[in-house]
């Protein structure tokens, strides 16, 4: 097996490497939990605006008889448009599992365990055991 020379070139590289690709998950990470934020705010100003507008819509449509029938029928469809568009957004938004960002590693390096001249031996002899038995 190649055992790659650990020279100080090549630490300070590894090194380096290691830096940026910690600072590219530091930031997706934030940038993540921005997110996250933000539609937590969403869907709560969406459900305050929902029920605002609900007792607005409410309100004219119960007393259908005060007001003219042109806002009664606004008031209607305001109140299903609404709605309509609140139960899309929270499919799209909140139970969409595609939406959100996965975080995971991002390093690109692999680690393996060193292996000792006594491990090499033996497995050496077990591949010469294999080739006689065989």
């Amino acid at each position: 097996m190649d055992r790659q020379v650990l020279t100080p070139v090549v630490l300070a590289r590894a090194t380096e490497q290691l830096r940026q690709e910690r600072e590219t998950f530091d930031q997706a990470k934030k940038h993540e939990g921005r997110w996250f934020v933000l539609r937590l705010v969403m869907g709560y100003a969406a459900v305050i605006l929902l029920a605002g507008i609900m007792v607005v819509a409410s309100y004219v449509l119960f007393n259908g008889s005060a007001f003219p029938a042109a806002v009664v029928t606004a008031a209607g469809a305001a109140l299903f448009v609404d709605v309509l568009g609140l139960l899309t957004a929270v499919w799209k938004i909140a139970l969409n599992p595609n939406f959100y960002a996965r975080l995971g590693p991002v390093t690109r390096v692999t680690l393996s365990e060193p292996q000792h001249e006594t491990d090499r031996r033996v497995q050496a002899a077990g591949e010469e055991a294999e080739v006689s038995s065989g």
